[in-house]
């Protein structure tokens, strides 16, 4: 089995205004709706679930029983107070299904990726199964330096060597959940997405095929973006 978590358990705020950025429209199809299409129509999911906030669960099925080809193909849950937490409620809501066997994977999706391929879904998933763990990523076009205090440059990373993450990302289900239920609050709290979860074990995360059009949706700038590379989409 393969089973997709789209996590979109956020409520947006550096998007500013009410509307979680999930919800808004890009061309005048919501966020939402767009990237559950990706994973629904990517031919390889047999489960998908969905996480929100939970005062917005009923409105998300509303937006999506507008939809004929989502409504009916998706579980709508509700999210944790962060991603971690909508990482295991995820993981829970698919353990109704029995123990995963060593084949099962995991696909995990920021909801605010809506230009993800069926491409990199595939090859998420490819590597997931050569190396237990696999990641989207694309080469850092950006110098990146490090500074410890914000303010002055301590260090220039080879930017060769430097890829800017992405999602999918995608696991052996039955070890990113055994990894995953047995982090402790401290554990908890590093993690930034799922592939640390990985990491935080030592477990092998590969770099799988990213794309510089799978951008996240996090500020009102990357509307217009958005919105242009959806018309060619």
């Amino acid at each position: 089995m393969i089973y997709a978590a789209i996590l979109a358990g956020g409520k947006g705020t550096r998007m500013g205004g009410d509307l979680p950025k999930q919800f808004l429209e890009i061309n005048g199809t919501p966020i939402v709706v767009r990237t559950v299409r990706a994973l629904l129509n990517c031919g390889i999911v047999d489960s998908t679930v969905l996480c929100v906030p939970s005062d917005y669960i009923e409105y998300t099925r509303d937006i999506l029983n507008r939809y004929p080809d989502t409504a009916d193909r998706i579980s709508v849950i509700e999210g944790g107070a962060d991603r971690t937490g909508s990482l295991e409620r995820a993981c829970r809501f698919f353990d109704r299904f029995g123990e995963p066997s060593p084949d099962d994977i995991i696909i995990t999706h920021d909801c605010v990726r809506p230009f993800v391929s069926s491409g990199m879904i595939i090859a998420s998933v490819e590597a997931a199964k050569k190396y237990g763990g696999a990641t989207a990523a694309v080469p850092s076009v950006d110098t990146i330096c490090f500074s410890s205090d914000g303010k002055i440059v301590e260090s220039v990373p080879d930017r060769s060597k430097l890829f800017s993450v992405q999602t999918p990302q995608t696991f052996i289900m039955r070890d990113f959940t055994e990894i995953l239920y047995s982090l402790s609050d401290e554990e908890k709290s590093l993690v930034t997405d799922a592939s640390a979860v990985f990491r935080l074990r030592g477990r092998t995360v590969a770099l799988s095929e990213g794309a510089p059009h799978n951008i996240k949706i996090t500020h009102p700038s990357d509307i217009p973006l958005a919105e242009k590379i959806s018309e060619s989409f």
